[in-house]
């Protein structure tokens, strides 16, 4: 139900169900499923969760048993109780009546990549389209690889799947991992000044710390017109979302850096401030409350430590 809801209401999920699958299409084990109703999910997708070429064409999953009333399917449909494509390895013309209401995967020839799936071969896979089509009247879903980092194959592991939802940043909404729903949780800022209120108190003040150990790289450029630029990267193979083939991640400035450095789990917000106004030469500055604080370099403060536990460099 709850995958339903979030495909039909124009929301793109991924799950991770059982073992892996051979070949070279994602058949509904580690898949990112949408509507194929909504033709602006592909450029959607293309753009924003898999980052590649707006163009790209996706294919659909549909029932076997629902497939000859959208696709021609032709004399052999019958001999096989209409399951001639169960490896998404076959192209079919989507009927012509049928096209408008699928526009997400029906290519401009009005072929698709068709995947037919049977309740004997994906028993889970088939009950979630079924409930797909009893909501909408549509008894497919737009479906393609798990994949969300470049030049990455489609997720193998639990650790895989959890790093490419997260490297999502929010594009996917829901990851379905056997019986857990997975969500990405959003930086709790109430938490980390201690505004949050439980059983009618107020909490302490959260400490960010670092996900693990982390090694700095500092780079400095001068092009022709002799304008230098210097980039600060940071790597850490403990935090969730670290990408072996793309270790070191790019800060936005030294301020990012320098804060990533204090998050030992020992310090918040308010003694960050103050370690901030002793190097600025200001040692007596108190920030005992939040209207006293320096509003600018406050901003900036909490701007990028959202920034960095949105990136698992650092939690509270």
């Amino acid at each position: 139900d709850i995958l339903v809801e979030e495909i039909s209401s124009g929301g793109v999920v991924a799950i991770y169900n059982g073992r892996s699958e051979m070949g070279p299409r994602a058949l509904g084990h580690r898949s990112i499923l949408a509507d194929p109703r909504e033709k602006g999910l592909v450029r959607f997708i293309n753009e924003f969760v898999k980052k590649r070429e707006s163009f790209r064409p996706f294919a659909p999953s549909c029932l076997a048993e629902e497939a000859s009333e959208w696709f021609d399917l032709g004399d052999y449909a019958a001999a096989v109780d209409n399951n001639v494509s169960p490896f998404m390895s076959l192209t079919a013309q989507v009927k012509k009546s049928k096209r408008e209401q699928i526009p997400a995967v029906t290519h401009v020839d009005g072929s698709s990549r068709l995947q037919t799936v049977t309740p004997e071969a994906e028993p889970f896979y088939h009950k979630l389209i079924s409930a797909f089509y009893k909501a909408t009247g549509v008894p497919m879903v737009l479906n393609t690889s798990f994949n969300t980092l470049k030049s990455e194959p489609i997720v193998e592991s639990p650790r895989n799947a959890v790093r490419s939802f997260l490297s999502s940043m929010g594009t996917i909404e829901i990851l379905v991992m056997g019986d857990y729903v997975i969500k990405r949780k959003d930086a709790n800022v109430r938490k980390l000044l201690g505004e949050e209120q439980k059983n009618g108190l107020m909490t302490q003040p959260s400490f960010p710390i670092r996900a693990g150990a982390v090694d700095y790289k500092n780079t400095f450029t001068v092009d022709k017109d002799d304008i230098s630029e210097t980039k600060t990267f940071v790597r850490m193979p403990g935090r969730p979302m670290h990408n072996p083939k793309d270790e070191w991640f790019e800060l936005v400035d030294d301020l990012e850096g320098q804060l990533l450095g204090l998050c030992d789990g020992s310090v918040g917000v308010n003694d960050i401030m103050t370690q901030f106004a002793a190097m600025s030469g200001d040692e007596n500055q108190q920030f005992d409350k939040i209207t006293d604080y320096d509003k600018v370099l406050f901003e900036n403060i909490i701007r990028r430590l959202i920034r960095l536990n949105e990136h698992t460099l650092i939690s509270w």
